[in-house]
């Protein structure tokens, strides 16, 4: 029984939304034929229903209002064009009036506004990244020439959040929050002759960067481009660390518990960035991917602890005599790639200054 209700609801149903639509779809060729026919007056009660009971698609909003605007300035009413500008960019908010397309009094009246988004977040971004140490001063418990250095990657990840404030269609002025994990790897060979050394440093960083970025506001694939700065604040670091004393044929290794660098490290640190990507369109959103460099200007290395313990701050690191490690000074670089949703808050608003000029010199070259 209840199965037979449902489908008698629904054969009931469907045939009135279908003939909600097409009779929507009739009342704007019907309000277009009156236009054409010159009767401007009975346009808004024409379309009133449909727009108000949520009838039209948000195309259709578009091409009814612009009837509308475009009727009120024939008819010398300019306030209800504008409103009915308003609404038509509320409908649609990327839309833009085209100087060949449209007519010439729409495309005036488009320049009064403007739908740029205040402020648009970019909600998450998250991917991977990988470290690079640029080492300023050498520091090692061996004073040998014949030490060799290697540096190795280790991967890492990146997760946050940031805003932009729009300046206008193009510019904006953009902060992030990001929580990092980064890391490095560095063996060393030939202390006191064939002795050896690795370290691994894996590091948490809270990342705040500042920057300008310059985006193009128009199309389905959007790059855009950015450069600042960034603060960079260290929450842990830990080591793995393995010393290998190769005596004759026999290998000795000394290993032990990730050891806690932190009290060795500068916890606030500066860097530059640039980077640069492209947005994908996805109805009124964007998928964002993000390359960023992000350059090191600071010395990580706490110099008042790098030898010393941290609780007595005159003890003889421990690090020293069991791992035979003391620690470079040394600048942190960091290449990252980044995914990410960018939600636009659209603000359909009329602006202060018109820009009928720059409309003004786009009609007279296209009519030369």
């Amino acid at each position: 029984m209840k199965k037979l209700l449902t489908v008698f609801f629904f054969a009931a149903i469907l045939p009135m939304a279908w003939s909600q639509r097409i009779d929507c779809t009739q009342s704007l060729s019907q309000a277009q034929d009156e236009f054409n026919a010159g009767h401007f007056f009975g346009l808004s009660s024409i379309l009133q229903q449909c727009l108000e009971s949520d009838g039209f698609s948000n195309e259709q909003k578009v091409q009814a209002y612009r009837l509308l605007a475009q009727a009120y300035l024939l008819t010398d009413d300019p306030i209800a064009a504008e409103d009915s500008y308003l609404k038509l960019l509320i409908a649609d908010p990327e839309y833009l009036a085209d100087e060949i397309k449209d007519p010439v009094d729409i495309y005036f009246l488009s320049k009064k506004f403007t739908a740029t988004p205040r402020f648009t977040p970019t909600l998450f971004r998250l991917g991977g990244n990988l470290s690079f140490v640029h080492t300023t001063t050498r520091i090692n418990t061996n004073s040998s020439s014949s030490v060799s250095y290697k540096q190795g990657l280790k991967v890492g990840y990146q997760i946050g959040s940031g805003i932009d404030y729009n300046v206008n269609d193009h510019l904006a002025v953009s902060t992030e929050v990001n929580l990092a994990l980064k890391g490095y790897s560095r063996t060393e060979n030939g202390l006191f002759g064939s002795d050896e050394k690795s370290v691994t440093e894996t590091q948490y960083w809270l990342d705040v960067p500042f920057y300008v970025k310059y985006a193009a506001p128009l199309g389905k694939i959007r790059p855009f481009g950015y450069a600042g700065f960034a603060l960079n604040y260290l929450i842990s670091s830990k080591a793995q660390m393995v010393a290998t004393n190769n005596e004759g044929i026999s290998q000795n290794p000394t290993e032990g518990p990730n050891e806690n660098l932190l009290y060795k490290r500068n916890r606030l640190n500066y860097s530059v960035l640039l980077g640069g990507g492209i947005r994908y369109k996805i109805g009124r959103d964007f998928l964002m991917v993000d390359l960023r460099y992000m350059a090191g200007l600071s010395n990580v290395v706490n110099k008042d602890y790098n030898y010393y313990d941290a609780k007595s701050g005159y003890t003889m690191a421990n690090t020293i005599g069991k791992y035979q490690y003391i620690g470079d000074y040394f600048r942190l670089d960091n290449l990252s790639l980044s995914v990410g949703y960018v939600k636009p808050l659209y603000a359909p608003r009329k602006i202060k200054k018109a820009r009928t000029k720059s409309a003004m010199k786009k009609i007279s070259k296209q009519d030369n």
